[in-house]
């Protein structure tokens, strides 16, 4: 339940960092220390520790087994921010909102990690789709791009209206 909560504020912290300053370094360094909180959170919480206790009338239940797969990924997200270095130049100026687009993933991540219903499933699906579909056609240059982006909205329209 922490790192879902601190992902979606990390998020936000992304989104208003990008007003605040445009060096590529100090998103980078504040999108590793997010990824380090919600790793030590992680921790905490399989220690039996909790920063909220939220009661989610039944609907999310993080076990053990789900809490290490979840520390996984963000290892794997700590190692991807890390080793890609100088690879965001691609993404161009709105390198804030790319990591605020990392950190809503993971909000869907342990949303899915921890579901109980399928209504939890459903949504956590569904709040790691649309970041997805944002980071697709980012390259707003690239044609290519663009119909990626719109043929994986409409497919996932389409399959929600399912």
């Amino acid at each position: 339940m922490n790192a879902l909560i601190f992902s979606a504020i990390f998020g936000l912290v992304m989104m208003f960092a990008g007003i605040v300053t445009s060096s590529e370094k100090v998103l980078r360094a504040l999108a590793l220390l997010g990824l380090l909180t919600l790793g030590l959170l992680t921790v905490l919480e399989l220690g039996s520790s909790l920063v909220f206790s939220i009661d989610a009338e039944q609907l999310l239940n993080f076990d053990q087994y789900g809490l290490v797969f979840l520390l996984v990924l963000i290892g794997a997200g700590f190692l991807y921010i890390l080793l890609s270095g100088g690879g965001f130049a691609k993404v161009g100026e709105q390198v804030a909102e790319f990591y605020a687009l990392l950190f809503f993933i993971y909000c869907g991540i342990s949303i899915v990690i921890g579901f109980s219903s399928l209504l939890m499933l459903f949504l956590g699906i569904e709040i790691i789709s649309i970041p997805l579909y944002i980071l697709t056609g980012s390259d707003k240059r690239n044609l290519k791009s663009n119909e990626a982006a719109l043929k994986y909205f409409l497919m996932g329209s389409f399959s929600t209206g399912l």
